[in-house]
C-alpha cells in the first residue's frame, strides 16, 4: 500500500476537514513548573439535569410500582367476578332445576288429581249404569214373575179346558190311567176299595188289572173320570176337580212373595 495514500476514499473528501498533524518534541513536557491537577466543575445546568433525571426515574418507579398494583386490584376484580359469574350461574341453574322440580311435581300432582277425578267419576258412572240395571232387572223380574204367574194361571185354566172335554169324550180311559197311577202307591196295602162313578165302572171292570185284590164300587158321589181309594195305608182322593185345584194352589203359591 502506498504510505501517501489517504484512508478516506476521494469521493468522501469534501465532507471531512483534514489538517495536517504535527508532533510534538517530547522535550517540552519536562518543565520545572509544578503542574496543578485540573478539576472540573459541574455546571448548574448539569446538576439541574441530573436531579431532574433522578426525579423521572422516581416518578417512573412510582407509576411502575402503582401499575403492579393496579394490575394485581385489576386480576383480583377479575377473579372475583368470574366467581360471582360461577356463582350467578350455579345460582340460575340451581333455580332452574328447582323450577323444573317444582313444575314437575306440579305438573305430577296435576297429572294424579285428574286421573283421580276421571277414575272416580267413571266409577260413579259405573255404580249409576249398575244401579239402573239392577233396578231395571228387578223391575223386570217383578214382571216376569207376575207374567209366568199369570201364564201358569192360564196353562192351567187351559189344563183344566183339555181335562174336562178329555173326561167328557173318555171318562172311562181317563178313571182307569188316573186309578193304575195311584194304585201303584198302595199296591202292599190291604182291604183295597177303588171307588169310580157308575158310567165309567163297566170298562174299569174289565179292564183293570190286578183286579182280584181290589174291591170295585160304584159310587154316585165320584165325578166322572175321577177314582177314590181307601186302604190300610189310608185315603187317595183321585177327584180330578179336586186334584186340579190342589194343583192350581200348589203353582200360585210358588209366586208368592
Amino acid at each position: 500500500m502506498n504510505s501517501q495514500e489517504n484512508l478516506i476514499h476521494k469521493d468522501r473528501l469534501d465532507k471531512h476537514d483534514i489538517q495536517k498533524y504535527e508532533f510534538k518534541n517530547m522535550a517540552n513536557f519536562h518543565s520545572n513548573t509544578p503542574q496543578q491537577p485540573n478539576f472540573v466543575q459541574d455546571s448548574p445546568i448539569k446538576k439541574e439535569k441530573v436531579e431532574q433525571k433522578a426525579i423521572e426515574n422516581d416518578l417512573i418507579e412510582c407509576l411502575l410500582k402503582k401499575t403492579d398494583e393496579l394490575s394485581s386490584h385489576v386480576v383480583n376484580l377479575q377473579m372475583q367476578f368470574e366467581k360471582a359469574q360461577e356463582e350467578s350461574k350455579a345460582l340460575i341453574e340451581s333455580a332452574k332445576n328447582d323450577g323444573y322440580k317444582i313444575g314437575f311435581k306440579e305438573g305430577e300432582e296435576k297429572a294424579r288429581n285428574e286421573l283421580i277425578n276421571s277414575i272416580n267419576e267413571e266409577k260413579n258412572q259405573l255404580l249409576h249404569a249398575i244401579t239402573s240395571l239392577h233396578e231395571k232387572m228387578k223391575s223386570s223380574e217383578e214382571h216376569l214373575s207376575a207374567l209366568e204367574k199369570e201364564l201358569s194361571a192360564i196353562a192351567i185354566d187351559i189344563a183344566k179346558e183339555v181335562i174336562v172335554k178329555e173326561v167328557e169324550d173318555n171318562s172311562q180311559k181317563v178313571a182307569l190311567a188316573l186309578a193304575e197311577e195311584l194304585l201303584k202307591n198302595v199296591i202292599d196295602a190291604t182291604n183295597i176299595h177303588l171307588k169310580v162313578n157308575p158310567l165309567d165302572y163297566p170298562y174299569l171292570n174289565e179292564h183293570l188289572q190286578n183286579a182280584s185284590k181290589i174291591k170295585l164300587e160304584s159310587n154316585d158321589a165320584i165325578a166322572k173320570g175321577g177314582v177314590v181309594i181307601d186302604s190300610s195305608n189310608g185315603s187317595v182322593d183321585g177327584n180330578l176337580m179336586n186334584r186340579y185345584k190342589t194343583l192350581k194352589e200348589s203353582v200360585l203359591d210358588n209366586f208368592k212373595v
